[in-house]
């Protein structure tokens, strides 16, 4: 008697310690990006979200082309893709950057996509 209720109440143990991981680490997933300081704070559920990124002070260069690149992820474990303004700039034949925006997309931790976006000569 004293062996199944040991096992019983190890067995629950087990259970809510798996319970207690699990929550952290799914909320540790969805946290992670909260201390981005280079992207707006994402919303806990869904995200859709465009912001400025660098720009040519001068203002000299004129935006004739565009290229656009985007890295996507799944669970956030899994993550492919090219969001690097310069090999987008290199890929559309972009020698000078006019300037660089962004935009990222979530749903919660299930996927998700963040792109770049380059104008330029």
């Amino acid at each position: 008697m004293i062996r199944r209720s040991f096992y019983k109440n190890r067995k629950q143990l087990s259970f809510k310690v798996l319970f207690v991981i699990l929550s952290i680490y799914l909320l540790g997933l969805d946290c992670m990006s909260l201390g981005d300081s280079y992207r707006p704070i994402p919303g806990l559920l869904y995200n859709s979200v465009s912001f400025d990124g660098d720009f040519n002070p001068q203002n000299s260069v004129r935006p004739l082309r565009f290229g656009k690149g985007c890295v996507h992820h799944i669970f956030r474990i899994y993550s492919w893709g090219d969001a690097a303004a310069g090999s987008i700039a290199w890929r559309e034949l972009i020698t000078k950057i006019s300037y660089i925006d962004h935009s990222v997309t979530d749903f919660f931790i299930f996927y998700g996509r963040y792109c770049t976006y380059v104008y330029g000569e």
